[in-house]
């Protein structure tokens, strides 16, 4: 099972490591559900930890349509390609039809070259999920489609999280975000199929990561499902 873990400094990420987190997503701004870091912290946070990281690239908050803002992405993930150890970026966009924004996804691909890609939340504004998944499955260079299934949280989407895993590739697994948190994770991937969940407030007491969060999200993991983190602190650590 991998547990991604929203993070936003150096401290948070070294403690989602610590306390159990499989790979972390960087990110600016969480009231504005997620915008590009700083580049400076993204190179300091991939050299913090000795899990993948991947890198928020969202220029604005307003929407998932850029125009303006184009050349500043490319811009910013050919830095993150060529200066940090990030393991990926996380992007989205689409059209004002709520179309999949298919030039400029292109154009980020050309940009990434090694860096993985997720897909992220703006899936869930498409005109309709499930359709906007399948085009996105027509990249093989997109990993990862972070969802909570077109509705306001995972388990309220868990169905139609349920038939884009029946249409899972090789190349690009669904990562299942959005009101997850230790209490129901291991009913959403019994309802899903999910190997991979993401988590951000879920994990937080007072907007600050909790120890007790975390453990009692492994330990319900582990005794409905028998899973552990893919990639633990611990695991990592005893190889370095």
């Amino acid at each position: 099972m991998t547990i991604e873990i929203i993070v936003t400094s150096i401290e948070e990420a070294r403690k989602a490591q610590e306390y159990g987190a499989s790979r972390l997503e960087l990110i600016h701004s969480f009231e504005l559900g997620g915008l590009s870091p700083r580049l400076q912290l993204s190179q300091a946070v991939c050299n913090a930890v000795n899990i993948p990281v991947n890198i928020m690239v969202r220029p604005h908050g307003r929407s998932f349509c850029y125009n303006t803002e184009i050349s500043q992405t490319i811009s910013e993930i050919e830095f993150l390609r060529d200066n940090t150890r990030a393991n990926g970026i996380v992007f989205g966009a689409l059209n004002l039809d709520f179309h999949i924004d298919t030039k400029l996804l292109e154009a980020v691909i050309a940009a990434k070259k090694h860096l993985s890609l997720t897909f992220h939340l703006a899936i869930d504004e498409a005109y309709n999920t499930l359709d906007a998944y399948k085009t996105l499955l027509k990249y093989k260079e997109i990993d990862l489609v972070l969802t909570s299934g077109g509705m306001n949280t995972a388990i309220e989407g868990a169905e139609v999280i349920k038939q884009m895993v029946e249409l899972n590739t090789s190349h690009c697994q669904v990562l299942a975000g959005s009101g997850v948190t230790p209490e129901n994770a291991a009913n959403l991937i019994t309802a899903t199929g999910v190997n991979q969940i993401h988590l951000g407030s879920g994990v937080r007491e007072n907007d600050i990561l909790s120890k007790t969060k975390f453990q009692k999200l492994l330990a319900e993991l582990e005794q409905e499902h028998g899973s552990k983190p893919a990639a633990s602190y611990n695991a990592l650590s005893s190889q370095t």
